[in-house]
């Protein structure tokens, strides 16, 4: 009897367990948007066509400019409605509410920030031609949602659904652009600890203004004086007597991964046919739904063809048919951290050039899902929010270009209609919005560099580090003019290259940054480019996908150098695998992983010991910086023996850094060995496994099985059996940081575009993922392959699929 009734038991589970999975199924199912068919749309003034190709790539026939941008906003919000409320609510300081407490610290710094309040403000000072594109926008977003039978399956996991699109919700998005790319709080923060903690001679050699292949692209032009020299004696003063480091582990870290960019320009004397090509690929963090959203728009003599961002009117990257543009950030400095002086006798008040003035107060409630409400006081400047963070004791406020209203708009949309790259160039100063690198070439050949944005015009600081503004001698006289920023048209060598290094030499009158990225990638596609001929859309695409990386040259032969021992496996092995490193972040470059390892301890292991100091200044201090190699090169060139980081255990340079070039070996096998379930844990069986797996690992040791990427959907980690749905497959993937093709975990070129204005039918254009945001459309991950193998697709939207018709509702239709 009890065995039959526990195999009825298990029957019926089975089969509730199946009818609820095919329940959910279905629903999930429903919510997949049509993309063919009529829907009627009551703000529209004519009829609208959205024409689908087999990606599920729009292209909108409109006879206006608003009705256009009301069709992009209904059909990217039909594929990325709960993308873009996401990209609200982090900005709104609103995630937690959805999401539960995890997100309450991402809220609090938001709502601190007053980024909600500052998109208002920004709607209000906007032109009237931006403000109707803006609503019709959001009109097409609120219509898209009314005509969703089922939700997106986010929101019926999460058990909320999304609040009406607003103007303001379009600028929150923008401003999150904004803030990935240009704060620079943390920067500022580092440095002036290491100011205060460390001899000035040590803080510029470990800081200096530039790398050497910058250097040489600018020919000398930058930084005034050629590198420090190492400050030996007062490196050795902040070694403790007896030559034993003081604690640092993880003090030193390599620079995070740049969200900035590459993009060049070619000019007719680079092409076969007298062209000029525009090629850009940006790089951000790699999620899934991606961050971009292809679309073409037709209206009136308008023809736009490129990438939007979900949730904001604009085609940001792409071309009009006569100027094709691309972005690259600047790795600027457009952030200050205001340090403040306090009244003695009333703390509440602070001082500035007007004497002491009391704090503004603001009371912010964050609501957090499954516990209490927790409330907050803000306190607000002159100069801009005050951060809870102390620095170095004391009180800090932020100034940024962030918060000024008057530094972010939509000027960007009047690309729509330029003729040439000089017009180009005048939107492109005139434009508020995140500060960046800005290239554009034109039909008659013409090609450009200038930036956009607003660039502050700073007195008595050049803003590295914190310093008070108390007295007046230091701030900021509004921005810098669009008729001062910097142009370049049509240079001599027919090209002009950005890869986020920096792009003016000394004489430029104005602060644009302090540590620009590293300029290796842009060194190496100038190589490429200044002997380059008869270059065609594919030869561009083929650079973007270089792997090629010298960088990594110096800690090869420094590597090598160390090997001397012939009747010790372990060396002659490495010996064999490093002397046959081919330069290259391919998927077979045997020896890379190990490099890449081997340089990362040296960061941490030569250059930790003479910051431990800023420890006793903040706990939490780590230090980074894009030039932190010449610094570590010169270190490891010179092998001073006064400077040796551990003179207990090693009795010098060599053996100090053979035992780092092993262990580089050891956590790189360690990373690939096999993982077993813990039944397995700790057994013979396991231990000759992982002990054959490594073998097998130190025999290829190729870059491919350890340079894996793994695009992930933001509730997989949450939700591990449906990783299978929502995640791209993790592969193996070419390229690295320093490499033209870039990719570090979690970052990579989030598009690689290439276009000649007026020949968009030969440009090229692809992204990780796909259109959707549905992990069941066909259009979740159909890109993706594409991106992973560097496949070419095309930058124009392919034949007819499915289409859309949008119609006004009947009294509009009349009225027309």
């Amino acid at each position: 009897m009890r065995s039959k009734f526990l195999l009825r038991l298990a029957v019926t589970v089975i089969i509730l367990f199946s009818a609820g999975y095919i329940a959910l199924y279905s629903l999930l199912w429903m919510s997949v948007p049509s993309i063919d068919g009529e829907y009627h749309l009551s703000s529209l003034n004519s009829q609208v066509t959205v024409a689908f190709d087999e990606k599920g790539i729009p292209t909108i026939w409109a006879k206006s400019r608003e009705d256009a941008f009301r069709a992009l906003g209904f059909v990217t919000a039909r594929d990325r409605l709960f993308q873009m409320d996401l990209l609200r609510r982090h900005m709104a300081g609103r995630l937690a509410e959805v999401m539960g407490p995890a997100l309450k610290e991402s809220d609090r710094r938001h709502r601190a920030m007053g980024f909600e309040k500052v998109a208002s403000a920004i709607v209000q000072h906007l032109p009237q031609d931006q403000k109707q594109v803006l609503e019709a926008y959001a009109e097409g977003v609120n219509q898209a949602m009314d005509s969703l039978t089922v939700l997106p399956p986010e929101f019926l996991l999460l058990g909320y659904s999304p609040s009406a699109w607003r103007s303001e919700d379009s600028l929150l998005v923008v401003l999150g652009m904004e803030e990935d790319l240009g704060w620079t709080g943390d920067a500022e923060r580092r440095a002036s600890i290491i100011e205060a903690a460390l001899p000035k001679s040590v803080k510029s050699f470990f800081m200096p203004p530039i790398d050497r292949y910058t250097d040489k692209l600018l020919n000398g032009k930058a930084s005034g004086t050629p590198l420090p020299s190492i400050p030996e004696n007062e490196l050795f003063a902040l070694l403790d007597d007896n030559g034993r480091p003081k604690h640092y582990a993880g003090l030193v870290t390599d620079t995070p991964p740049p969200k900035g960019s590459n993009g060049w320009v070619v000019g007719p004397s680079k092409t076969w046919d007298g062209r000029a090509i525009l090629a850009n690929d940006m790089h951000l963090s790699l999620r899934v739904p991606n961050i971009w959203y292809r679309a073409e728009m037709h209206y009136g003599d308008v023809r736009l063809t490129g990438l939007t961002l979900p949730g904001v009117p604009l085609i940001v990257v792409g071309s009009n048919g006569k100027v094709a543009w691309g972005f690259t950030n600047i790795e600027g400095d457009f952030v200050d951290l205001v340090s403040l002086e306090l009244n003695p006798d009333d703390p509440e008040s602070y001082r500035t050039p007007k004497g002491f003035v009391r704090f503004s107060e603001r009371e912010e409630t964050v609501r957090v899902k499954g516990e209490a409400d927790f409330t907050f006081k803000v306190q607000t400047t002159e100069w801009g929010p005050v951060l809870p963070e102390p620095l170095l004791s004391k009180r800090v406020a932020v100034h940024w270009a962030a918060l000024d209203p008057d530094a972010t708009d939509l000027h960007l949309l009047n690309l729509d209609v330029v003729n040439d790259v000089k017009e180009a160039q005048t939107i492109f100063n005139r434009a508020g919005g995140p500060p960046l690198n800005a290239l554009a070439a034109d039909h008659q050949g013409n090609i450009g560099w200038t930036y956009i944005g607003k660039i502050p015009k700073r007195f008595g600081l050049n803003g590295s580090v914190s310093r008070s503004w108390a007295d007046g001698s230091r701030g900021w006289a509004g921005y810098i003019s669009p008729q001062e920023l910097p142009r370049l048209l049509n240079p001599s060598s027919g090209f002009i290259v950005n890869a986020n290094q920096r792009m003016l030499g000394d004489d430029y009158p104005y602060v644009i940054g302090h540590y620009f990225g590293h300029g290796h990638r842009a060194y190496r596609i100038t190589e490429r480019l200044l002997d380059a001929k008869n270059l065609t859309e594919r030869d561009m695409f083929t650079l973007q996908l270089d792997t090629k990386v010298e960088f990594y040259r110096f800690y090869q032969r420094l590597a090598l150098s160390l090997l001397h021992e012939r009747n010790d496996k372990v060396q002659i092995r490495l010996k064999q695998n490093l002397a046959n490193w081919d330069g290259f972040a391919e998927l077979d470059s045997v020896g890379f992983a190990v490099l890449v390892e081997f340089r990362k301890l040296l960061l941490d292991a030569v250059i930790a010991p003479f910051m431990a100091k800023c420890r006793e200044y903040d706990p939490e201090f780590r230090f980074s910086s894009p030039m932190i190699d010449e610094p570590l090169q010169q270190l490891l060139e010179a092998k001073l023996p006064t400077l040796l980081p551990d003179k207990i255990r090693y009795r010098d340079w060599d053996s100090f850094l053979l035992n780092l070039l092993i262990q580089a070996e050891d956590n790189v096998s360690a990373y690939h060995s096999t993982d077993f379930p813990d039944i397995f844990a700790g057994s013979e069986f396991a231990f000759a496994l992982r002990a054959a797996d490594r073998t097998a690992w130190h025999e290829s040791s190729a870059w491919g099985a350890v340079n894996q990427v793994a695009i992930a959907h933001p509730f997989s980690s949450s939700l591990p059996l449906l990783k299978i749905w929502l995640d791209m497959p993790q592969v193996a993937l070419p390229g690295c940081v320093q490499c033209v093709r870039m990719y570090a975990s979690g970052y990579g070129a989030s598009e690689r575009l290439v276009v000649s204005p007026g020949r968009e039918g030969n440009g090229i254009l692809h992204m990780p993922g796909g259109q959707s945001g549905y992990p069941l459309s066909p259009h979740y991950g159909d890109q993706q392959q594409a991106w992973v193998e560097g496949t070419a697709l095309p930058l124009e939207a392919g034949e007819t699929v499915y289409r859309l018709e949008l119609v006004p509702a009947p009294a509009q239709l009349k009225q027309d």
